[in-house]
């Protein structure tokens, strides 16, 4: 079991190195890597570590879920809640927007995919913790409604395809498009875009941003979110603890993502901008492990209802949005920036930013996208069990 936890710990900080010495490796992205090397890796693990371990279908699965409840207060901890709702503008109102047309899109979407999809509200709920939020919050969302390991590996694989389809639509035809039918974006001569230092440090795709957690002068500050997270953890598990079984899973979520806001709001802890880093060195110990859990099969032999009800939800809550932003008058920019925040979220807001040629939209994109990973796992539980009791009448 040490081996083998050893192994999934290692091989995400070795990607990181080579990443920092191959900028051709940078440019590929230390998250798609660690997904695609754990793919490339499950042909042959099972061979290679059941003989030590038993059934390493168990220990992936336990990593996979370990890492993912550690990374989830990290990645809130430095963010300043505050001065992103301050700064998001009439962003919020797109973004209250796109996140309305994924709910309503996944909930409509599950009825109708309903007699062909099995565990239909579990893909419901996963997929808004991933529209609305992202990876992390699909993650959580699993392990709160306790979703089936299968369903979860299928969807995060597609999840990766058609994001990446969305993305290209959006930086390529997207705003000549909308441009069509939407109003054009009005500059605001009293927004500035310095106050992007708030967060900065959520913005570093490249692995040169993890070099601050090996950093002489911020190891103690690495140790510091490291053993506040397992705190926050720790509390959350003695909460959940007390309701009953089939509801641990989901109080235990919530309450990390609360506890993890709720010590965003202490100027002390904000301050530990590393432990953003480090939340995302565990998502990466998510993504090699969870790669490394998929069947090749699944991706040769695609899952039409399921790939199906993904570009139902990516592209139908798209067109809602924006028939929704035509009628409350909100331009092509601002739709875009938060339709992309919620679906790609916060790494993408600059590359959605230089696409649509605005940095001024860079801020309130980024700050909506913030939002979006705080509400995310909320959106996600409710779509869930409403989704079970809608098509169990």
């Amino acid at each position: 079991m040490a081996v083998t936890a050893l192994f999934f710990l290692v091989i995400p900080a070795l990607i990181i190195w080579l990443c920092q010495r191959m900028a051709a490796l940078d440019k590929i992205g230390v998250v798609t890597l660690c997904f695609g090397l754990g793919i490339a890796s499950s042909v042959g693990l099972d061979s290679l570590l059941n003989n030590s371990v038993g059934n390493i279908a168990e220990v992936q699965r336990s990593i996979a879920e370990v890492a993912i409840v550690i990374a989830l207060p990290l990645l809130v901890f430095s963010m300043n809640v505050k001065s992103a709702v301050a700064h998001a503008g009439g962003a919020l109102a797109g973004m209250a927007l796109a996140m309305f047309s994924i709910v309503l899109v996944s909930i409509v979407g599950a009825v109708l995919f309903h007699p062909v999809l099995d565990n239909i509200w579990q893909i419901a709920g996963m997929s808004v913790g991933a529209y609305t939020g992202g990876g992390p919050n699909m993650a959580a969302i699993k392990s709160a409604i306790n979703a089936d390991d299968a369903v979860f590996i299928t969807m995060v694989t597609y999840d990766l395809l058609f994001s990446a389809i969305y993305l290209i639509f959006v930086i390529t035809v997207g705003k000549r498009l909308f441009g069509l039918f939407l109003r054009p974006y009005q500059a605001n001569e009293n927004t500035t875009t310095g106050s992007t230092h708030d967060m900065a440090h959520m913005m570093d795709e490249s692995a040169d941003g993890y070099r601050q957690l090996l950093a002489s002068s911020r190891k103690m500050e690495t140790l510091s979110a490291l053993l506040l997270s397992l705190a926050v953890v720790g509390v959350s598990y003695f909460v959940a603890n007390a309701f009953p079984g089939d509801l641990m899973s989901t109080i235990m979520v919530v309450a990390i993502t609360t506890l993890g806001l709720l010590c965003s709001l202490v100027p002390a802890i904000r301050k530990l901008t590393n432990s953003y880093s480090l939340g995302m060195y565990f998502v990466l110990v998510f993504c090699f492990t969870t790669g490394s859990m998929i069947d090749i099969d699944m991706i040769m032999n695609i899952d039409y209802n399921l790939a199906a009800y993904t570009l139902f939800i990516l592209f139908g809550s798209l067109v809602l949005q924006a028939m929704l932003c035509k009628l409350f008058k909100i331009d092509t920019d601002t739709f875009l920036i938060t339709s992309s925040a919620a679906i790609m979220s916060v790494p993408f807001m600059p590359v959605i930013a230089g696409a649509l040629k605005n940095r001024e939209i860079l801020l309130p994109g980024l700050s909506v996208a913030i939002i979006g990973y705080a509400l995310g796992n909320y959106l996600g539980i409710f779509v869930a069990n409403f989704t079970l009791w809608l098509t169990t009448q």
